[in-house]
Formats: C-alpha cells, sequence, structure tokens
C-alpha cells in the first residue's frame, strides 16, 4: 500500500516558483513536476489561511466546517475571540485515517491548536499555545529540547529586513530538522508538514520583487529578491530530504492555501458601513471619547505603524491575538462599541465578509431588499484618489456556501481588484475607507500552487480545470484506501496513475 507525503507551502504562487523552476533554481521540485500532475489549486472564498486550511483538511466548505476567519463572535461574551480547533466542524482527514488505523504524523497546519488525539503525532500551527500544542503531550519536552517554535517571534519592520529573514530562515530549517527526523524514526501512513515562512516572507517584502509595486525600492530590490529566491531554494533542499526519506512508494503532494500578489491599499469594510449609514455607534460617554480620538486618527493602524517606526512591533507577536484584542478594545473603537439595535450591518474578520444583523433589519423581505442594496453599493465602490472601482467580485451567500452551518456564513462576500485587501482583523483599524498599505506589501490571491507526484508517474501533466482544496482531502483517502465520508463537498482528482473513485462510506 502507498504512503502519502504531503508538504504544504503557506502562500506558495507559480508567480514566483514557475521561473525559478524553470530556471533550474527549485531542481526538487522541478523534479516532482516532471513525474506527476500540477496546476492551480483553488481556494475557498474568502482565500484565508485559516478557512482554506480548514477546508483542505475536513474536504468541506466554509458553510459545514464553519470557519471563515482568525476570529469568530462568542454570543456568549459579547465580543469576537480566537478560533481554535475546537470551533471547527467535521472530521479532519488524520482522524478519519486515525479510525482507519493508518499512522498519521502532522505538522505545523494552521489550525490545529488544540491538537486533537490521532494514531500518531500532531503537532498544531498556529494560532497556538507554548504549552499543551502536541499529541501526544510526552512529545513537548522533546520538541522544546529541539528547539521547536510554532512561528517566528519577529515582526517585520522597515529597515529591519535582515533580522526578520534570518528569524524565518532559522525556524524553517529547524522545522525542517524535526520533520525529517520525525519522518525517519516513527511508523507513518500518512505525513504533513506546513510552512509558513513563504506566507510571510511574501507579506512583508513583495515590495521588492515587482518593479510596478508604489513602494518599490530598486537599490534594494535584488538583495531582498535574492533573500527570497534564497530561502526557497533552502526550502527546496528540505522538500529533497523529506521525499528521498519517504521512499518511492511514497505520493507527494506540495500545495499552498492560497496564491499571491501585491498589495497597495485596505479597505476597512466597518468604516465604509458606517458612512453608508449601516453601522451605529453607542451614544454612551466611553463610545464617544473614544469616537472622538479615533476621528483624529488615533487608530489601531496608526497605532501599528508607530511600533513599527520604533522597532518595536514584535511586541504585538508576543502579547497574542487574544490578549492584544483585549487590550485594543479597552482603548479603541470595538465590537462592544456598537449600538446593534440600530445596526443593519457589520463586517467580522479579513477578506471582505459583511454580515446582516438580522435583529436590526426585520423579515426576509426587508433581509433580501437590504443585502440587494449593499451588493449594489460595493460593485460601486471606487478608490477616491484614482476615481477607479475597486471590488471584481460581490456574492451572496448561497452562490459560495451551503451546508448546517449557513447562518454563520457572511451575507455578502466581495472580492478586490488585485492591489486592494478588505482586512478588518481588528473591528475599526482605520477612520478612512482607504488607507495605504504602510508595512505589508503583499496579499493572498486565489489560486494556489499544487503538485501531485509519484516515481510511477509520467509527467509533467497539467492539472485543467484546477482543483479546489476541497479535492485533496477525499483524493488523499482514496490513495491510502480508505472511504471517503459522504459528508465531504471535495471529488477525488482524477489523473490517470490513481485508483478508481471508491464507493463513499
Amino acid at each position: 500500500m502507498s504512503r502519502v507525503l504531503v508538504i504544504g507551502l503557506d502562500g506558495g504562487t507559480w508567480k514566483l516558483l514557475k521561473p525559478w523552476i524553470e530556471s533550474g533554481e527549485l531542481p526538487a521540485l522541478k523534479s516532482l513536476i516532471e513525474h506527476g500532475f500540477y496546476g492551480y489549486l483553488k481556494s475557498t472564498i474568502p482565500m484565508f489561511t485559516p478557512t482554506a486550511w480548514s477546508s483542505f483538511m475536513t474536504g468541506m466548505n466554509p458553510g459545514k466546517h464553519g470557519i471563515t476567519g482568525f476570529i469568530v463572535y462568542d454570543k456568549r461574551l459579547g465580543r469576537p475571540v480566537v478560533a481554535s480547533s475546537l470551533n471547527r466542524r467535521g472530521e479532519e482527514i488524520w482522524i478519519t485515517l486515525s479510525k482507519h488505523g493508518k499512522r498519521v504524523i502532522v505538522i505545523n497546519v494552521p489550525m490545529t491548536y488544540p491538537p486533537k488525539p490521532v494514531n500518531g503525532i500532531l503537532i498544531s500551527g498556529f494560532p497556538s499555545s507554548s504549552k499543551g500544542f502536541v499529541y501526544p503531550p510526552e512529545l513537548e519536552p522533546w520538541l522544546k529540547r529541539m528547539g521547536y517554535q510554532v512561528q517566528a517571534t519577529i515582526e517585520y519592520e522597515e529597515g529591519r529586513e535582515e533580522q526578520f529573514v534570518r528569524s524565518i530562515r532559522d525556524l524553517t530549517r529547524k522545522r525542517g530538522e524535526i520533520a525529517l527526523k520525525l519522518l525517519r524514526e516513527h511508523p507513518w501512513d500518512f505525513f504533513m508538514v506546513v510552512f509558513t515562512g513563504t506566507d510571510r516572507l511574501q507579506h512583508a517584502l513583495w515590495k521588492f520583487l515587482d518593479n510596478q509595486h508604489p513602494r518599490y525600492d530598486s537599490s534594494r530590490a535584488p538583495r531582498y529578491r535574492q533573500a527570497i529566491l534564497d530561502y526557497y531554494k533552502e526550502l527546496d533542499g528540505i522538500v529533497r530530504d523529506l521525499v528521498a526519506e519517504a521512499g518511492p512508494n511514497t505520493y507527494v503532494i506540495v500545495m499552498s492555501d492560497h496564491g499571491f500578489g501585491p498589495l497597495y491599499k485596505f479597505i476597512h469594510v466597518n468604516e465604509w458601513l458606517i458612512k453608508c449609514g449601516f453601522l451605529r455607534l453607542k451614544n454612551d460617554f466611553s463610545t464617544r471619547l473614544k469616537q472622538a480620538l479615533y476621528t483624529l486618527g488615533l487608530t489601531p493602524e496608526n497605532l501599528y505603524y508607530f511600533m513599527s517606526r520604533l522597532g518595536v512591533a514584535s511586541a504585538r507577536r508576543r502579547l497574542g491575538r487574544a490578549r492584544g484584542h483585549e487590550l485594543l478594545s479597552k482603548l479603541f473603537l470595538s465590537f462592544r462599541d456598537i449600538d446593534w439595535e440600530h445596526t443593519l450591518a457589520f463586517s467580522l474578520g479579513s477578506m471582505g465578509q459583511i454580515h446582516i444583523n438580522r435583529r436590526g433589519v426585520g423579515g426576509l423581505r426587508a433581509y433580501l431588499r437590504l443585502r440587494r442594496y449593499i451588493v449594489k453599493l460595493l460593485k460601486e465602490l471606487s478608490d477616491p484618489e484614482s476615481g477607479e472601482a475597486v471590488i471584481e467580485e460581490v456574492f451572496v451567500k448561497e452562490q459560495i456556501y451551503q451546508g448546517p452551518l449557513m447562518y454563520k456564513m457572511p451575507d455578502v462576500i466581495f472580492l478586490p481588484k488585485p492591489g486592494y485587501v478588505a482586512f478588518e482583523e481588528y473591528e475599526f483599524a482605520s477612520n478612512r475607507v482607504f488607507s495605504p498599505s504602510k508595512t505589508i506589501s503583499g496579499t493572498h490571491r486565489l489560486y494556489g500552487i499544487l503538485i501531485i507526484s509519484h516515481p510511477s508517474l509520467r509527467g509533467p501533466v497539467r492539472l485543467e480545470p484546477p482543483p479546489k482544496i476541497e479535492d485533496l482531502a477525499p483524493t488523499i483517502l482514496t490513495l491510502l484506501g480508505v472511504p471517503v465520508p459522504r459528508a465531504m463537498d471535495g471529488t477525488v482528482i482524477k489523473v490517470n496513475a490513481f485508483n478508481a473513485k471508491r464507493p463513499r462510506s
């Protein structure tokens, strides 16, 4: 029976990989393509790390697994909280494989904290705690002695690129070392490791890869383009070692959760909703004071930019998402300051998600009328500097989701045009609808990468049309001879050397 090795390159994109593979810079990835199938992999909408990886591991659309971002709204607490693996519905493929007696090793897949029991080893990915991040728990002291970290503690700061790149490379090198050791010393049928340094480097340094970027610096671009290439070359060496150690009877899958491209400006959705009259704030003293400071420019976005200029932005990562959000909500406008009785719509999470407040709207006809009006206004939204429309596509939830958790899904979802992103990780990040991205310079795109390789396969063969990220779970189960659960939305990727599609259990 074959084994399956999955290597995740978070945010991996053919825009970078294709020319480097063709020029011979990444021989391991080139060899995998020559013995297999490759192409684009369609992410989820929103094309967001927690959403996409949740769809990968469950084979389900967000309407079934319920994850659309790092933040979920806790009705009991009356505020947003950081999502975890416990918020996700559906069964992850390593749980399904474990139930069928397969040995699994899973390393650093985002949204797996806290780790669930498996037949093997599961080391959680971010967001995670530094304690209780591994199953079985007896492995945690060994990992700490080995110097394992879930993520780098250094944030990107302008002028400190060298330190940032070095921290990402050190983290990746250590992750590769530990992955190779576990792969060699423990039995497995399914092995998976995700490298997130690709995503972090591209968010921070994309401006050095794109000479059309408004923040492109021709004097420094060659240096940091080479730094990114050097990182990928080292990662290619890790891929080579993992594939060699896995042995000849192993299917190798290299994939990303989404693609990547340039970022010029943020769209602040809740500020737009305030200006449109859909979102109202309370009229109490605390909220009025926060709003006055917000209007003057005391915003989380400006605070973070100021911290970056001072070289203390990494304090945010050390503080953690949950504690950081709690602190910000005391100082700045937050969901606690919304007048829910008179609010019709709000944005929660990133990547263009708008929820309609059904309590404030009324019946179904009023709801549908308001939704159509929001869609219309979004299609008309333009950048005040250029005058050009900034929205590429707008969806209502029935167009892209289905399942028992539809009530949790955003009512309207939009994809901005390249160069823009709707980023609302914090509820009221800016007092402007559009603001230039002064820190990160790259963001997510809908199509990532996929390579499926085996020594017996003849390649390269292009996968057309692009598979969806939900298709990988049933494909992996089929390769390992495990029935595909009926709840999965994905379908087995049909390539000529794979087994025939198996009946669903």
